[in-house]
């Protein structure tokens, strides 16, 4: 037990740092009743950046009445305008990756003149939401991973990007909007990388915490830890706090595990440390040395931790000093299966769902999951096989379905397809939300014409199409699939399951015909589109037994 006057100094100590706190954030750009429209492209559609800049503002003001509306859409240039409902008070652009991605160029394309007709376009845009009396902020725009070939076109583009980022701040200036350095700071945390990690794995779509890295910036420059009262700052980005935050725990397995983490001060510091999950929250005052390291754990209740299969939530917690430094961090919890062979394989059904319910409503998406009773080919939709052969790993399935669609030409994921997803990653990168080379989704899409074929296509991971092995053959009720991984991935790196202790996987079947659409996945998660949003769902092969029960809880944190 505390001493008295060592209680009545810590007390004082709390309330000089939460005074000075105050003062120290400042105002921030948000108001408190602010109607957010995002406009953009794909990037901005998925839906990541706007729901983790939504889960911090909630961190920092639990009462907010701030609304987002994603008026984003698939594929759209600069000239698009955004369907708008209601009267936002304050609307973001970003554009521009539709503009360059769609076509071939040589070594040294000129974008001089596409990127005149960019800034026209994105002109046009604020004066339209200015005149509606909208605050506009402008993002300037991701580039192109120019090392990624894929079913995109990044070669040679970047340049035409740094042009439109430099056209945003022209804009910016001359119609006094607030710009935001996304792209900038973008290419900052991607020269930070590992030699494993590429944000974007087809050379376009910024995936997992590469999205986190957009919504730091929005954050951070917007200084949403200040007051929501309405001056509209832009505030410089505050230092961060000088203690480095590594998880302890990985995996959480038993019912009352909770999730720890190891901070370690690179000199003396005293900071709040503010935490949230759930409906809860609570802080406590934090003292560190200089290269001390305290293993923290995230106290929330049982309750708030408890997690179905195939659900995750997200905890925050920042860390705030009494001369204004502040560092925030997404804590990432998801509940998956864990999976163990009998008899040398591992066999799953896809079946349809149940009618949504209230515990069950997340996971349906207009008309992308397939309900009970509703199939004319039954409630059983596909099977999974998983089996080893020594070093290789085979996959094997039916697909119970009576009409194929191969009609579209144009995209792969617009005809029936089986799309699995895997994660080889070793160590602490597995079940991080950031794809890299070890992380692997293959589309394997059925023709019929002028014969039944079978195309496996790495979209994710391009270097294990050499180890790929794919059959098929029509059935009256569908169609059964094999696949397999054999081979060499590099020169220099075989295939070898035989080195992991486990592994993620998940199966998804696309079902496109005359009926209508459905997408299919075998552990059910509310991403059954934007597939990079649950890397850490994915179920876990446990090869070594190295799980001591059939789920387990993920744990993955993301700050600076």
């Amino acid at each position: 037990m505390l001493h008295s006057k060592f209680k009545i100094h810590a007390l004082l100590l709390g309330c000089l740092f939460a005074a000075s706190s105050l003062f120290a954030n400042g105002s921030s750009y948000f108001k408190n009743d602010d109607i957010w429209l995002l406009t953009g492209d794909s990037i901005t559609f998925t839906d990541t950046y706007r729901a983790a800049t939504k889960r911090m503002l909630d961190h920092f003001h639990p009462d907010n009445k701030i609304t987002f509306a994603n008026r984003a859409v698939w594929g759209v240039r600069s000239n698009y305008k955004a369907k708008i409902d209601g009267k936002p008070t304050v609307v973001s652009i970003m554009l521009g990756m539709n503009n360059v991605i769609h076509r071939e160029y040589s070594h040294s394309p000129d974008f001089t003149r596409g990127a005149a007709i960019y800034k026209k376009s994105i002109s046009q845009q604020v004066d339209f939401y200015q005149k509606m009396g909208c605050q506009v902020l402008l993002l300037t725009p991701t580039l192109t991973d120019e090392r990624v070939s894929s079913f995109f076109s990044p070669m040679y583009t970047k340049r035409g990007l740094e042009l439109y980022c430099k056209a945003i701040w022209e804009i910016g200036k001359e119609k006094n909007c607030v710009v935001l350095p996304v792209s900038e700071e973008f290419e900052k945390y991607d020269d930070s990388l590992g030699p494993n990690q590429l944000p974007r794995t087809d050379g376009v779509h910024p995936y997992g915490e590469a999205q986190y890295r957009i919504a730091w910036t929005i954050l951070q420059h917007l200084n949403a830890a200040g007051k929501l009262d309405g001056k509209r700052a832009k505030s410089p980005i505050p230092a961060p706090v000088p203690v480095k935050v590594k998880r302890v725990t990985e995996f959480l397995n038993g019912k009352d595990e909770k999730a720890v983490f190891a901070l370690t001060a690179d000199k003396a510091v005293t900071f709040r440390l503010t935490w949230s999950l759930a409906d809860e929250r609570g802080s406590e005052m934090i003292t560190l040395k200089a290269k001390e390291t305290k293993n923290w754990t995230l106290p929330a209740s049982a309750k708030a931790y408890a997690l179905n299969v195939g659900h995750q939530k997200q905890a925050a917690m920042d860390f705030k000093t009494s001369d204004g430094k502040l560092s925030f961090y997404l804590i990432d919890l998801a509940k998956t299966r864990v999976l163990k062979a009998k008899n040398g394989e591992i066999n799953l059904e896809l079946r349809t769902m149940p009618k949504p319910t209230p515990a069950n409503k997340i996971f349906y998406h207009q008309s992308y999951t397939a309900i009970n009773g509703k199939r004319a080919e039954g409630d059983l939709i596909g099977t999974l096989c998983i089996r080893e052969y020594n070093d290789e790993l085979w996959l094997s399935g039916r697909v119970y379905d009576s009409e194929i669609n191969t009609k579209e030409k144009r995209w792969i994921t617009g005809r029936d397809n089986v799309q699995l997803m895997l994660d080889f990653r070793k160590g602490s990168r597995f079940a991080n939300l950031t794809p890299d080379r070890d992380t692997n989704m293959v589309l394997i899409a059925p023709r019929e014409k002028p014969e039944f074929s079978l195309m496996a296509l790495a979209w994710w991971s391009p270097r294990y199409q050499y180890t790929m092995h794919s059959k098929g053959q029509r059935n009256k009720d569908g169609y059964s699939w094999m696949f397999g991984y054999a081979g060499m991935i590099t020169d220099y790196s075989p295939f070898d399951i035989r080195k992991l202790d486990y592994y993620g996987i998940n199966m998804t079947i696309v079902d496109m015909d005359s009926k209508g659409v459905s997408v299919n996945t075998l552990q059910p998660n509310p991403f059954p589109i934007n597939l990079e949003k649950s890397l850490n769902q994915l179920m876990i092969v446990d090869r070594k037994n190295k799980f001591p029960g059939d789920t387990t809880t993920t744990v993955q944190c993301f700050g600076f």
